[in-house]
């Protein structure tokens, strides 16, 4: 039942009219509750659905009205897209089909005329299997029309071949490494290198909007598995720096928008919080209505973060109090700025919403996304002094995921959460030599420029409870670039 409330929550207030006349032509009977369904969905009303449509709990019937109303609303996504989509390549192909048409009659001049049409719609669009085809049947006739460039063609078709090339590369790169990244290779990185390398993988010119977000995409997936987006960011400005010199079409906007949002993302994870805003500002300048549903959480999340880490703190906590959604994303950031305010029975109401279990959660938002969760969890349990239920969370994290941080190179998580319930058991402890030479032994730190922000966020209670000095302010201070503490 997510995946529909989701589905519906990317659409937006056109596509919701659209869609209810979509629904209507489909519907041949009357009576028919996918329509009341919809809109109910639109309007936000999750709860007890099955009662309020039928007067009474009736699950059997609600799944399978919830499953026909699911594919009505893809068949009516892929007649939409198809089209807006084949106009653009039926139109092509049709000039296409009418020059050879033209040419069997001999009709060549005319012919040509038409071929070179299909050949502009196909270039401003990127249709490159088109054009694979279009420049098949110019070298087929250019021997007719003596005054075709020949050369002209040559260069023309040839470039199309590599595009075509590289994109087929690309899509068996990302293949691959998406493979290595779900099989858990312990150095991500050197995963990513290996791939880029064997399938020769550079951003060059010949990427399309679509191959850079998709290389960059790539980039950030290992960078987050890794914890280490330091090591890509080189590799994210070489590929940015290609986009800035593509010229930007509507059609080129949805993937223009994700990259702006990866480089945003990138910037926030490498500290550079001034850069996260001017990407941001710079996404928010051409979001469409469109995409607005589609976009606008994600960058909500990603503004009030920036704004929390560079001294903004009310500002961040008004902006994700103002997004109104029950997202898990919008849930745990709330959760995690009152923490950092000492909100802690505020940040403790927010963290009982999450009802689901770790594997629903894990199967939507990643394992690392849990972890982050859980250790939020344990430390708001540990501020409040439950402690029944910190011991309940100690275990359960160490057999949940001790095994598996183990495996992923993780053991710092683990260390963290055993030096986190020292300091329960023994809070004087944690301010003692002993205790700063434990922490000192049991963290390698690779310095502040690489290290990972919410590391060191993590990082920054347990430094605050040595030093006895407020969250927010030891948090603020370890990652300031002029403080060499770690």
């Amino acid at each position: 039942m997510n995946n529909l409330f989701k589905l519906i929550s990317t659409f937006s207030d056109e596509e919701q009219k659209e869609a209810v006349q979509f629904l209507k032509k489909k519907n041949r009977r009357g009576d028919a509750k996918n329509i009341l369904l919809f809109k109910m969905i639109c309007q936000g009303k999750t709860k007890e659905l099955p009662q309020t449509l039928y007067k009474k709990m009736n699950r059997n019937a609600y799944h399978a009205l919830s499953k026909r109303l699911r594919d009505s609303l893809l068949e009516f996504i892929a007649s939409k897209s198809f089209a807006k989509e084949s106009s653009e390549e039926s139109d092509t192909l049709k000039l296409l089909l009418s020059s050879r048409i033209l040419f069997e009659k001999k009709l060549f001049k005319l012919g040509w005329k038409t071929l070179s049409k299909a050949e502009e719609l196909a270039f401003e669009f990127e249709l490159h299997t088109a054009l694979h085809e279009i420049y098949d049947t110019q070298l087929q006739y250019a021997a007719i029309l003596p005054e075709i460039n020949l050369n002209s063609i040559l260069d023309n078709s040839d470039r199309n071949l590599r595009m075509l090339n590289t994109t087929l590369k690309f899509k068996q790169a990302y293949a691959t490494l998406k493979r290595k990244l779900r099989a858990g290779t312990t150095n991500k990185n050197i995963a990513l290198k290996e791939v880029l390398d064997y399938f020769n993988i550079i951003p060059n010119q010949d990427f399309t909007y679509k191959s850079l977000f998709q290389f960059m995409d790539l980039l950030c997936d290992t960078a987050e598995a890794e914890s280490n987006y330091y090591d890509i960011s080189p590799l994210m400005q070489e590929a940015f720096r290609h986009v800035n010199t593509k010229k930007t079409s509507n059609k080129h906007s949805y993937y223009h928008l994700q990259i702006l949002y990866l480089m945003a993302s990138n910037s926030f994870r490498n500290k550079n919080f001034q850069k996260t805003l001017d990407f941001l500002d710079e996404l928010d300048s051409i979001l469409s209505k469109r995409y607005l549903y589609q976009f606008r959480n994600q960058t909500l999340i990603l503004r009030s973060l920036t704004l929390n880490y560079s001294g903004n703190p009310l500002a961040a906590i008004e902006l994700c109090e103002n997004i109104k959604s029950n997202e898990p994303q919008v849930q745990l950031l709330l959760t995690t700025l009152y923490f950092h305010q000492n909100r802690y029975k505020d940040a403790y109401q927010i963290y009982k919403k999450f009802q689901h279990s770790d594997h629903y959660y894990e199967r939507h938002q990643g394992l690392t996304w849990v972890v982050k969760k859980e250790i939020i969890g344990f430390l708001l349990l540990i501020e409040l002094d439950k402690l029944d239920l910190v011991l309940q969370k100690q275990k359960s994290l160490h057999k949940r995921f001790y095994n598996r941080l183990k495996a992923l190179g993780e053991e710092r998580v683990l260390t963290f959460i055993k030096l986190a319930s020292i300091y329960y058991t023994n809070p004087k402890h944690v301010q003692s030599d002993t205790f700063t030479k434990e922490v000192d032994r049991s963290f390698e730190w690779v310095g502040l420029e690489r290290e990972d922000l919410f590391a060191i966020s993590f990082y920054a209670w347990l430094k605050s409870k040595m030093i006895n000095q407020n969250l927010y302010k030891v948090t603020l201070d370890l990652i300031n670039p002029t403080n060499h503490s770690l």
